[in-house]
């Protein structure tokens, strides 16, 4: 197994890990949860590099890199649904879940007729947004758990909480068109396929 091979598949064992702490709740385990994430989405970028440097690139890599970062966004996803005060409702990880099996689908379809898609402007708009959205709304849980362990005052700064659903929703948006986009410049592909 290559080195980035190595690198994707530490993301993925990493997620369990990732889940876990946020399930224990408390101040600590979200930290440790936050920090995890970034650590795992840092990853990322580190698998491609050292794949391209090392030329390693592989069938197998190139599967499961997305595949990775997918599961470690979604389970953040789900997640914060169940976290009542964020207010981030189910139907925008439905959304979010849908555009990426519409992406993979495009992708076989494209890899049977030996086509590569490459990663779009506006797919990587979309990563860039929701990756925000998910650490900005780690960082604003471990600030209300902060609180409600050690009270400091943060009674003016109550409106940072409301800020994960706005960002969910732009976050929601911004998959959404760059689903649109993609079906729209792939839609050739479908031709024939019934």
């Amino acid at each position: 197994m290559t080195l980035a091979n190595k690198i994707t598949f530490t993301r993925m064992l990493g997620i369990p890990l990732f889940m876990f702490l946020l399930e224990i709740k408390g101040f600590w385990a979200y930290l440790a949860a936050f920090l995890i994430f970034v650590f795992l989405a840092s990853t990322d970028c580190v698998d491609g590099i050292v794949a391209r440097r090392r030329k390693e690139v592989t069938v197998l890599g190139e599967f499961m890199d997305p595949l990775a970062d997918k599961l470690l966004v979604i389970s953040a996803l789900i997640y914060f649904t169940k976290v009542s005060w964020l207010g981030i409702e189910w139907w925008m990880i439905v959304i979010i879940i849908s555009r990426e099996f519409i992406i993979s689908g495009i992708r076989v379809l494209a890899a049977r007729r030996k086509i590569s898609i490459p990663a779009l402007f506006s797919g990587k708009v979309k990563t860039t947004v929701q990756l925000t959205a998910i650490i900005a709304t780690l960082l604003i849980i471990i600030i209300k758990s902060a609180e409600a362990k050690w009270p400091f005052g943060l009674g003016s700064f109550k409106v940072i909480y409301g800020f994960p659903l706005y960002l969910m929703i732009f976050a929601t948006i911004t998959t959404f068109l760059s689903g649109v986009n993609y079906i729209l410049k792939y839609v050739y592909l479908f031709e024939g396929q019934a």
